[in-house]
This record gives C-alpha cells, structure tokens and sequence, in this order.
C-alpha cells in the first residue's frame, strides 16, 4: 500500500475530553451493585479466615468452606438467563518449603466466558482477586476475616462474571479467585504457567487486592483515586529486547505500562469521580502481588490497589490495643469505592474483550531526517476497521494525541521528528473497540 502523509499541525486530534463511549458498555456499568459486593464480602469474611493451611473440617470456617461458597456462587451465575459462562476449578498440588512447608491440594476458582472468535481461540483476559487470607501470628486457624485483603478483589471479579454472564465477547475471558496469594502467589503463578505453556496469549491481566479501603493509616481519605501498578521494561527482557530499546528509548513504554494506560483511558469514563493513578513501577516497594507471574512469563499484567493502604487492617488478628483497632473486618469495607473500581475495570474489559486483534511488527524510522517513517503488518481479522496512531512528545508520559486511519501498512509523518516523539499502533472495530495500541518492535 502506498504510505500515507499528514502534516504534524493539523493531523491528530488531542485526547482532551475525547474517550471511547458506548451505550451498551454504559448499561453494562451501570448494573454493578455495590450491595452484592459488600454482600460477597461479608459472606467470605464470615468463615472467620481463609487461610490456606486453616482446618478444613468444618463447615462454616475456613479455606474449604469459603471454596464451596465460591463454586456455588458461581453455579447460581451459571443459572442466570442466557448466561454462558463456565465453572472453573483448577486443582494441584503445591508446598513442601517455604510458607507452606507440607504439600497440599490447592485450588483456583472462579468462572470462565468463553469467546466466540475461533481463530482467536488462544487468547484471553484475566482478572484476578485472591481468595485466601492471612492473619498475624503463626496460628493458621487464627481469626483473619480478609474483608478488604482480598474479599473485595474476589467480590470485584464475581461482580464483573454476573454481569457480562450473557456477553459473547470476541475472546476468553477468566474471572479469577486465585489461591495461596499469602503464600507466595502460588495460585497466580500455576495459572500463568499453565498458561504459557499451552499456548495462550494473555491480552491482559489485572489482579486487583484490596479494592474497598478509603481510609489510610495516616489519617487519608480518598475514595476517589485507585493506585494501578505497571512494569515499564518487561523482567523478561531479552539482551536484543534491551539493545531496541536503549535505542528507541521504551523505558516506559512495556506492555503492562501500555495495559496500564488502556484501562485508565478506556475504564474511567464508566466510573464517576475516579481517577486511575498509573504507577511507574512495578507493584508496591519491595512488595508483589498476582499479577507478577503473570509479568514473569511476559503477559502484560497489573495490579489495583487502595490508594492509601491501612496496615492496621492487613493480616492482622481483629483486636483492640491500647485503643487502637486492628483487623480486616467488614465495616472497613467501602462497597461504593468498590463498585466504582469495577465500572472501570468492567469497561475496559468489555471494550478488548471485543476489540480486533493488534498489528505486530511495528518499525520506526526516519533518524536524521525530518520526517519519521512506520510500517507494521496486519492480523487476519475481518473486524478491523481502522487504525488509531498515538503519539505523545519524548518528555511525557501519558499519550496526548491520536489520529484514525483507514487500513494500511505504512505512514510517513512530514516535518516530525523522531527523536521529539513516541508512538504505538492500535486496530479498532467499527463499534470504537481498540486493541491495546502496540509500541514499536524494530528499528528501520
């Protein structure tokens, strides 16, 4: 195809106040309910605690009953009209050091929205939140509730399945409530590797732990803002990944870090007063959460979390100490902060989990000239549309303008640096569907 030429003045449209809106996913957005949430996470608080090694021979406490609920819960959401959604239990064996020093049967749960693409049948999304919990002290069998640590990233992830029960979106969706998180991510990282290994591509992944606490233990409140984590420079980086990237200069420009910026633009429109805060690093200092293994095997994958964290209310025993309370107990929990979290994840799902697939083999060139040059190719997908070419200036980090093209292979920009700018490449679908834009993969 011949490649296109646009003049940089008047080419791209700024991302002030422009956003993908679709009624449909508004509809969708508007049907969370912040009294299922809070609902869901008094019921798994209601075990007493979930910890991973906690007696499993009663019936209403403990790690094994909170299991039973889950697949229960999710069976009614199969009961729900039209709702095509699958169970998924993935059963192992996992221990033998470490935190969970004898081998033990472990679980991931959850629900499974197959997608309808055949010849996308080997990618999926995943959203994570941790059902175990952890209490202080040694003692397993110890009260540890886990309201907000992370009954209220499983409430999330049950939420968003009810919800989109009857979608048929383009790709598999997985609706995770992960295992032995406080253990070492053991759950989170059987799935990412089972993964990996059969094949799939992970469009995106998003472990939200501890969406529903609004007030910090420094005396913060904010039920406002929710923090999103994202590597910039893949921990699977090859030695040729580094060398592009020294000389394109992508330090902030991963695929986590370029997931990290689709739900922020796609999923805030659908949450009223909630800003997405993209962290620059990778999760929490010195701190790691379900979405690593996921990062490790080289998905783009990030974490939410509460704005201001409260220790008081993290693995902790409930109990009053010298007047000051602690534990992670339901009245802590903010169901309104949470459902505005879900709008926002919901959307962005919704809006990839339609969209067509992405180009690949993106090239960049024109050093030393005026003008900068890319080509890319284009997946098989009848769906695609149109192209969205972003660019932002070198010294920014979120992306400031885009441009919509028709279907092509190559663009010569006219009288636009190269070095004073960054771009990535998304498809879209008549409907506003993106794909995740894609940053450049070589040097011309």
């Amino acid at each position: 195809m011949r490649p296109f030429l646009f003049c940089a003045a008047i080419a791209y449209s700024s991302l002030s106040g422009q956003h993908a809106f679709d009624l449909r996913i508004q509809d969708r957005t508007a049907q969370v309910a912040p009294a299922r949430l809070r609902a869901t996470v008094e019921s798994l608080a209601s075990f007493g605690t979930r910890h991973t090694l906690s007696d499993s021979s009663q019936p209403n406490r403990g790690s094994k009953a909170a299991q039973m609920w889950i697949i229960n819960h999710v069976k009614s959401l199969q009961a729900i009209p039209g709702s095509r959604l699958q169970l998924y239990e993935e059963r192992f064996k996992a221990g033998g050091s470490g935190r969970l020093p004898q081998p033990v049967e472990l679980v991931n749960l959850g629900a499974i929205l197959p997608g309808v693409d055949s010849s996308r049948a080997k990618e999926v999304l995943v959203i994570a939140g941790h059902y175990d919990s952890l209490p202080s002290g040694p003692d397993t069998n110890a009260d540890g509730p886990g309201a907000v640590d992370d009954a209220s990233g499983v409430a999330l992830c049950l939420e968003m399945a009810r919800i989109m029960a009857a979608e048929k979106p383009a790709i598999t969706i997985y609706f995770v409530a992960s295992t032995a998180e406080e253990q070492g991510l053991i759950g989170a990282t059987h799935l990412a590797k089972r993964l990996k290994a059969e094949g799939f591509t992970v469009r995106g992944m998003i472990a939200v732990d501890m969406a529903g606490n609004a007030h910090g233990i420094s005396g913060d409140t904010d039920n406002t803002t929710i923090r999103c984590f994202s590597e910039g420079v893949p921990s699977i980086e090859s030695e040729a990944q580094k060398r592009l990237r020294e000389a394109l200069g992508g330090e902030n420009d991963g695929l986590s870090r370029e997931w990290a910026r689709y739900v922020k633009r796609f999923g805030e429109p659908y949450a009223d007063n909630l800003d997405i805060w993209i962290m620059l690093r990778r999760d929490r200092v010195g701190r790691g959460g379900d979405h690593t293994p996921f990062a490790n095997e080289g998905f783009p994958a990030i974490r939410f979390t509460d704005t201001f964290e409260n220790y008081d209310r993290q693995h902790q025993i409930p109990r009053v100490e010298n007047g000051r309370r602690y534990g992670d107990t339901p009245d802590f929990f903010d169901e309104n902060y949470c459902a505005k979290v879900t709008r926002a994840i919901l959307a962005s799902f919704m809006h990839l989990g339609n969209a067509p697939a992405p180009p690949y083999d993106i090239a960049i060139g024109g050093n030393g000239t005026a003008n900068t040059k890319l080509t890319w190719k284009l997946p098989d997908d009848p769906r695609i549309s149109n192209l969205v070419i972003y660019r932002r200036r070198s010294d920014t980090i979120h992306w400031q303008k885009t441009k919509t093209l028709p279907k092509s292979t190559e663009l010569t920009l006219q009288n636009v640096m190269l070095d004073n700018n960054v771009f990535a490449i998304a498809t879209v679908d008549t409907n506003g569907n993106e794909s995740v834009p894609v940053y450049p993969t070589a040097l011309k």
